[in-house]
């Protein structure tokens, strides 16, 4: 009996080693699946949208977080196209792919690309996007452009572009919209030549699609250089104090120097970021008729492309170039709309002062600063002739005037021109007509 019950001890002693063994076998499966489904991230993956449209060479950059492994294929007429596959470590990842549809042997036309993340057993993202094939560019063509432009000018174009999402001409860094005529595939596009642009600058028309596949013709416009004045001015302590305290909304001003360069270098520097912010807002045709109007019972005090050095204590402390035509007459003489259009800004604009925009269509506007008295409102429809206002000496101005400047896709460009009705049916009207 004794020994009966010796051996009964030892199963049951085993049974629960067994038990125990397999309770704490459990437990982990059960916490390593509750760390798999509560702690461990969801893989995120950004820029996936990129693949919607899929040009001749297109780059996709994709930003990747909680990500342990990637595949990306493509898939078309039964056959499947391996892109990337990659188990990266850490916690956030780029991934770069640069597909070229030929060499893959892919058509035009529409494919699927396959997605799929994992962060863990149960945290995956996969995702089946539609994508449209296009390896083709649009055609482009250009009717009319400038065989010559002066720095600080305008220039107009006419464009012909099929199967295009975006046209623009582009200058150095810079691109400026083409907005669609009213015939057929044609596009006008006014641009500006700013004054300190290169010589050897090459103007070029480009026309994109929403693949991203592109167009390009170079022109062989001569950009012309101008001669600008240059001048001197002395700037005294009760002058900057009178312009720097408004300016800066400061009270008492300490240091003369320091705040007159702020004023003139980074006060006209954010104006200048704010008139390119404006232009965005243009309408898609042309709201003005004719040459645009002076300023009546003017005279022209400073004009485009002045080169502006500021002496103080007999010093030079800054620099700046006049972009616009100051126009004086009488004292809170009546401010003119140039032309017609829609008032784009209305209000206070740093060195500007009080400053009234009108948006004359297809990235043209005017610009009228300095004014001590404002009459319009933003969104306002004006006509040419109208008084929007009263000319003053807000800003950055050291008397009663009006600073009248001409905007082209936010570049003041010289208003000579736009004044000169000649210059307007020569360079503007007969290449619409024409």
């Amino acid at each position: 009996m004794k020994i009966f019950y010796y051996k009964g001890q030892n199963r049951n002693g085993f049974s629960r080693i067994i038990s125990a063994v397999l309770l704490f076998a459990a437990l982990l499966i059960t916490g390593f699946v509750a760390y798999q489904l509560f702690l461990v991230p969801k893989p995120l993956l950004k820029g996936t949208e990129s693949f919607d449209f899929l040009s001749a060479d297109k780059t996709v950059t994709l930003q990747g977080e909680n990500i342990r492994s990637l595949e990306i294929s493509i898939y078309q007429n039964g056959r499947k196209i391996d892109l990337l596959k990659d188990t990266p470590a850490g916690d956030k990842n780029t991934f770069t792919l640069r597909i070229r549809p030929k060499e893959l042997a892919l058509s035009d036309g529409t494919a699927n690309m396959l997605v799929s993340a994992e962060a863990g057993m149960f945290r995956k993202l996969k995702q089946d996007i539609k994508v449209v094939i296009d390896t083709t560019p649009p055609s482009l063509e250009a009717l009319r452009v400038p065989e010559i432009i002066t720095q600080g000018g305008t220039g107009f174009a006419v464009l012909r572009a099929r199967d295009a999402d975006a046209v623009f001409i582009a200058l150095e860094d810079k691109m400026f919209p083409a907005f669609p005529a009213d015939r057929g595939a044609d596009y006008y596009v006014f641009f500006p030549v700013p004054f300190n642009v290169k010589e050897t600058a090459v103007l070029r028309a480009v026309a994109k699609d929403k693949a991203g596949n592109r167009n390009v013709l170079s022109f062989h416009t001569a950009i012309k250089t101008a001669r600008y004045r240059s001048s001197s001015i002395t700037v005294s302590d009760m002058f900057i104090s009178a312009v720097a305290s408004s300016l800066l909304n400061e009270t008492t001003v300490s240091d003369y120097e320091s705040a007159f360069k702020k004023v003139n270098e980074e006060l006209r520097a954010q104006a200048l970021e704010k008139l390119l912010d404006i232009s965005k807002q243009t309408e898609p045709k042309m709201l003005w008729d004719g040459a645009f109007l002076q300023m009546k019972n003017s005279k022209v005090m400073a004009g485009y492309g002045d080169k502006r050095t500021y002496m103080y204590k007999d010093r030079i402390i800054s620099g700046s170039v006049h972009l616009g035509y100051d126009l004086a007459s009488n004292a809170q003489a009546p401010a003119e709309a140039a032309n017609s259009g829609l008032v784009r800004f209305a209000g206070d604009l740093g060195i500007y002062g009080n400053t009234v925009i009108i948006d004359h269509g297809m990235g043209l506007m005017s610009l009228y600063g300095h004014l001590s008295v404002i009459n319009v409102s933003e969104g306002q429809a004006v006509g040419k002739g109208d008084i929007i206002g009263r000319t003053g000496a807000t800003g950055l101005a050291g008397g009663d005037h009006l600073h009248f400047g001409i905007l082209v896709h936010g570049y003041e460009v010289s208003p000579l021109f736009w004044w000169d009705l000649h210059w307007i049916q020569v360079n503007v009207l007969e290449a619409i007509t024409g």
